[in-house]
């Protein structure tokens, strides 16, 4: 006759057969309760030592690691403090030291891991012994997700046509196609946007995101080879524009042309006027030339020759800065042009132009 009672092997519980022999005499009897005996050891065994492979606890020493990281925080070393905090649930998990851990999260800045610390508590919370502490620590979790709700920034990621194969990168970590279009929760700051698909060209995106933001942010994969002539068309369009329509400077320099040329023939004019006023007033007489008396003779003699000086310079100043205008004019239709400018200067002993650019 065979009774089971339980008894603790290692942290587990396991039945073990208590035998009672009626008769000893019966050797096939023994040999079946040892039998009995042996594959409850076995059993019993294999289950203390699966219970070993799991995540090894320590609540004593995170006991201790809390209390050290609690006086740390308190008194404002959260550099020395949040990491106890962290071995210590790494040995221990608990509510307690969960919320704690958000705690340090939100004086960082990082609000969306603070957020996430703090539902993880809730979850903890559960194995939380006693009613009233684990009403405590719950209303705690509550109010940390409620105070940081209005505060954590969320980011739109968005993907124009998305390609078979597509991956979607936000800070190095690879996102799920169902989070796509969905405002996810992020730490305030920089954070990078990376989409790639094979075939496509890879298209990145950094933004920075401020409390209580939220930013949507669109990318568009463009097959390679549709990439590849788009990058090749900024410069076609500078060809065309240096070889499809007359440069600026071409007309510049055939404005400053025309405008030396009027000069010139105004200059041309005065010189006229002056030889016109020597000749009514001068003649020549034996010995020399006689002019009439009151007459300034050397004022228009002085005006004569400057002006001729003048008209001679700018004409053919004038000229050089048509000339020039018109190369680029002609040749704006085929190869690059040379650039140039004419700039009039006027001196009292005469003018001129000066010609400046690349050929």
């Amino acid at each position: 006759m065979a009774e089971t009672t339980t008894s603790p092997l290692g942290k587990c519980l396991v039945a073990v057969p208590i035998l009672r022999l009626a008769d000893t005499r019966r050797g096939a009897s023994r040999a079946r309760a040892f039998a009995g005996l042996a594959s409850a050891v076995a059993v019993a065994l294999g289950g203390a030592a699966a219970h070993a492979q799991g995540p090894a606890r320590d609540p004593v020493a995170a006991e201790a690691l809390f209390k050290a990281a609690r006086a740390l925080v308190d008194k404002g070393d959260d550099a020395a403090g949040c990491p106890k905090f962290e071995a210590s649930l790494a040995l221990n998990p608990s509510a307690s030291t969960q919320i704690n851990i958000a705690r340090c999260r939100e004086r960082e800045g990082k609000l969306a891991t603070a957020w996430h610390d703090y539902h993880r508590a809730l979850v903890l919370n559960r194995e939380t012994a006693g009613e009233q502490r684990r009403r405590s620590l719950e209303e705690v979790a509550n109010k940390g997700i409620a105070a940081l709700e209005p505060r954590v920034p969320k980011l739109v990621i968005v993907v124009k046509g998305a390609p078979a194969g597509m991956e979607v990168l936000r800070d190095g970590t690879a996102l799920p196609a169902a989070a796509l279009g969905e405002p996810l929760p992020v730490d305030p700051g920089p954070h990078e946007i990376r989409a790639s698909a094979p075939g496509h060209q890879a298209e990145t995106r950094a933004i920075t995101l401020a409390e209580g933001e939220t930013t949507t942010v669109e990318l568009t994969l463009r097959p390679a080879a549709a990439a590849a002539a788009s990058a090749a068309t900024p410069s076609t369009k500078a060809n065309e524009a240096r070889g499809g329509g007359t440069p600026t400077w071409a007309w510049i320099s055939g404005a400053a042309g025309i405008a030396l040329a009027g000069a010139s023939v105004g200059f041309l004019i005065d010189d006229l006027s002056a030889i016109s006023a020597l000749g009514e007033n001068c003649r020549d007489v034996a010995g020399g030339t006689y002019c009439d008396p009151g007459y300034d003779f050397a004022a228009d003699n002085a005006r004569k020759n400057r002006d001729f000086g003048l008209f001679v310079g700018l004409g053919a100043a004038g000229l050089v800065a048509v000339g020039v205008a018109a190369y680029g004019i002609v040749r704006s239709g085929g190869e690059e042009a040379p650039a140039a400018v004419a700039l009039p200067w006027i001196a009292p002993s005469g003018a001129g132009a000066s010609i400046s650019g690349s050929f």
